[in-house]
């Protein structure tokens, strides 16, 4: 028991080293570790490089998206943009709010299941643009408040379609409704925001195909009668009124759900100043103007009438733009040109 203190310490070290205790498996063992190390430093070079590529790719996905979302807005018929910089910035924050919301929505959509799931989507999502849209756009002033039933009922909101800002009008209206948006099937692709519009449940339709309106109507009734409320454009296409000219006609499918679904309609005209997008200063805002609810009844057609003009006299009004030009699909157009 009176061994020196560096002795303790040798004879420690001659117990727990592998090449005294095994001289004969030395040399193997540190040839061994030689291949384990490369073979570490490989995995690991492999293992960044595949996770740059990934990001590399996210990063490519997300400036592509941006890149064809300002071209699409420089086509919609603007005068004049000059914000280019305020409609990068609502893109991506756009793109990044919604990939955030994506993992809280799937974890109560797994948990609660999909009503559940849906529901809470649509409020990160009403939460969200809320608070972004008018920092970003200016105040969204809202007219005929009063014409808004209570946000849990089932409607259907239906509105002019002007910019890439009018989804922001849905999600910004006082009674705050659980809305879930009919799009169409290419926003799927959108990194983040597209996976957000079908957590929320939102119905994506694919224009001119066989069957798109079939489909808008059963899974329409379905969201409606989980209690949610659906969010739509009639005219499909996104066109900034210019005066002299005839306006966008209105498209039969919502109506057709209305009447399907027997819910209320309540249209809204959606107004933006003639600088909206190339304002100096603060941005001038949005005002939305709230129309009357109009019951289903059990006429689409009637009831599309009765909606297009309260929606568009407001923005003829105010822009001087014509009265719309009814729209006729496709093959009927191209059957009145073969008659």
């Amino acid at each position: 028991g009176g061994r020196s203190p560096k002795r303790q310490v040798q004879s420690v070290e001659l117990e727990f080293s592998p090449w005294t205790r095994y001289p004969y498996m030395g040399p193997f063992n540190r040839k061994a570790a030689e291949v384990v190390e490369e073979v570490v430093a490989i995995e690991a070079e492999a293992m960044s490089t595949a996770v740059m590529a990934v990001l590399g790719f996210i990063a490519f996905l997300y400036g592509a998206t941006v890149i064809v979302f300002l071209y699409q807005e420089s086509k919609v018929g603007w005068k004049k943009i000059t914000r280019w910089l305020r409609n990068l910035v609502f893109v991506f924050a756009m793109l990044a709010g919604a990939t955030v919301m994506i993992i809280p929505s799937l974890v109560v959509y797994l948990v609660g299941g999909s009503k559940k799931g849906m529901h809470f989507a649509c409020y990160l999502m009403r939460t969200y643009f809320k608070v972004m849209g008018p920092i970003l756009w200016g105040p969204f002033t809202f007219e005929g408040t009063e014409n808004l039933p209570d946000g849990s009922t089932p409607t259907i909101y239906c509105a002019n379609h002007q910019s890439s800002v009018d989804f922001c009008t849905i999600f910004c209206l006082p009674n705050g409704p659980p809305a879930v948006s009919v799009a169409k099937s290419s926003m799927m692709f959108l990194p983040g925001f597209g996976q957000m519009i079908s957590l929320m449940g939102g119905i994506m339709v694919s224009r001119g195909k066989k069957g798109t309106l079939a489909m808008l109507l059963e899974i329409g009734v379905q969201r409606l009668k989980s209690g949610l409320s659906v969010g739509i454009f009639p005219q499909g296409t996104r066109t900034v009124p210019k005066k002299g000219e005839p306006l966008r006609g209105f498209k039969i499918g919502c109506f057709k759900l209305a009447v399907e679904g027997k819910v209320p309609v309540v249209p809204f005209t959606i107004i933006y100043p003639d600088d909206f997008m190339c304002s100096s200063g603060n941005p001038p805002g949005v005002k939305v103007i709230i129309h009357p609810r109009v019951e289903p009844g059990d006429d689409a057609d009637k009831l599309m009438k009765t909606v297009e003009k309260l929606v568009l006299d407001p923005l003829m009004k105010e822009t001087g733009a014509l009265a719309p030009v009814p729209y006729v699909p496709k093959k009927k157009a191209e059957a009145k040109k073969s008659d």
